[in-house]
């Protein structure tokens, strides 16, 4: 629950940094990043949304506002500070405001074979779009948590082997981990060679966890931006995900026919499939250990590493 002085304090920033008077706040429930919050808020004219979040690069937020800035429909702008500038900084945490999005959550409901189509006309159009060469020079070329994964990826091994659990909770979770030890293993001790294929922009986490559709099909929370093959977000697309992708044939050639004539490069497709699935497998973990939602987390782990799940996928070389 948002406790009375954090109100207080955002309602200042808003109205200090974006000149927004704010008649409502409501903390926003959605989103699986623990290094984020967010809010919807009421002013007299409109409704926004609020997002205080140490994740992700100032460029990534950059080339969100170009693309939706050039008129790519399904890009939420980013509204200005009163300094014209795109976010401004609070306790080192970016702080973004964006138009409120009045409609469902594709992770709910699934799409449509018709807003599948949409959805893939709107990530041809992201992947098309020649961004300043500034900005391009500036993203990243990979996602920005790659680096404390191995570490990461130890001390969860070594805690949940080697170590008494401290819970029922995480009891489970070691069983969890003992029973897919050979999947997990081959991922953290092999890792495919990185494409070198020409790079685009890419969301880098286009999942239907971050797809709101109403008339249009919208793709947000642009924090993790990167240069990289187009096949950086079309994994997503190619099966392992659950009910975070396309379930049905129909419903993945309707996004592709959308997005137009392409043959994924299945060695690129291998490489990002392996990266995803190894920070899913190690960060849900983390989080079954450390909260919030230790419950859903494990049951998170359990998908991933299940039948059809991306790190059974990614391990086995198949899908």
């Amino acid at each position: 629950m948002l406790a009375g002085v954090r109100v207080t304090l955002m309602r200042r920033w808003l109205l200090e940094d974006f000149g927004l008077g704010v008649m409502d706040i409501a903390p926003v429930g959605h989103g699986a990043d623990v290094a984020a919050q967010v809010w919807k808020v009421q002013t007299v004219a409109n409704t926004y949304a609020v997002k205080w979040s140490a994740a992700g690069t100032n460029t990534g937020h950059q080339v969100a506002a170009f693309l939706a800035d050039s008129g790519i429909e399904g890009v939420p702008e980013l509204v200005r500070t009163v300094d014209s500038g795109l976010w401004s900084f609070h306790g080192k945490k970016r702080l973004t405001v964006t138009p409120w999005i009045d409609g469902t959550r594709a992770a709910e409901t699934g799409l449509t074979a018709e807003q599948w189509t949409q959805y893939g006309v709107l990530l041809r159009r992201v992947h098309a779009a020649e961004p300043p060469e500034r900005l391009r020079n500036a993203l990243p070329t990979r996602s920005p948590v790659d680096a404390r994964i191995p570490q990461l990826a130890e001390q969860i091994d070594t805690r949940l082997t080697t170590e008494p659990p401290e819970d029922e909770l995480e009891e489970e979770l070691a069983a969890v981990w003992k029973q897919h030890e050979d999947t997990i293993t081959r991922l953290l001790t092999t890792r495919p060679p990185e494409p070198t294929g020409r790079r685009v922009v890419c969301h880098a986490d286009p999942h239907l966890g971050n797809v709101l559709v109403n008339d249009s099909v919208h793709l947000i929370d642009w924090d993790d931006v990167v240069l990289a093959p187009p096949e950086q977000d079309l994994m997503f697309l190619l099966g392992g995900m659950g009910s975070l992708g396309p379930t049905t044939p129909e419903h993945r050639s309707a996004f592709f026919k959308g997005y137009g004539d392409l043959e994924p490069d299945p060695d690129a497709v291998t490489y990002y499939r392996h990266a995803r699935a190894v920070e899913d497998v190690v960060l849900w973990a983390e989080q079954a250990i450390t909260g919030p939602d230790r419950e859903d987390s494990l049951s998170i782990l359990r998908g991933v590493l299940g039948p059809g799940g991306l790190a059974h996928l990614a391990a086995n070389g198949s899908g």
